[in-house]
């Protein structure tokens, strides 16, 4: 029975060794893995911006701006409009309640 324990336990230890052995091997390619996912993400921002830079594209980000702001603008106008005419409508409601 003790010899069947000691050989059960020096298995184990022996596996256990391995296991971290193997563990300790992958973390390198694990950390190889992450910096080059990094680069190919910094390669990819270098090219993003580089794009960014043609007139083209400026001109097209210029168009969209102003095409949104004339959009914005009226319904701005119009939303600060209501907005007012609502709480002058409420003061107007509590004056006329505090005075009856």
């Amino acid at each position: 029975m003790k010899l069947l324990t000691v050989t059960v336990l020096i298995l184990t230890i022996c596996h256990l060794e391995g296991a971290l052995v193997r563990r300790q091997a992958e973390q390198p390619r694990a950390v190889g893995i992450l910096s080059e996912y990094y680069q190919k993400l910094a390669d990819f921002g270098k090219d993003l911006v580089e794009k960014a830079k043609t007139p083209e594209v400026q001109s097209q980000v210029q168009a969209y701006f102003e095409k949104s702001q004339e959009q914005v603008i009226p319904l701005a106008k119009k939303a600060f409009t209501d907005t007012m005419t609502f709480f002058s409508s409420l003061v107007e409601a509590g004056k006329k309640a505090t005075s009856q």
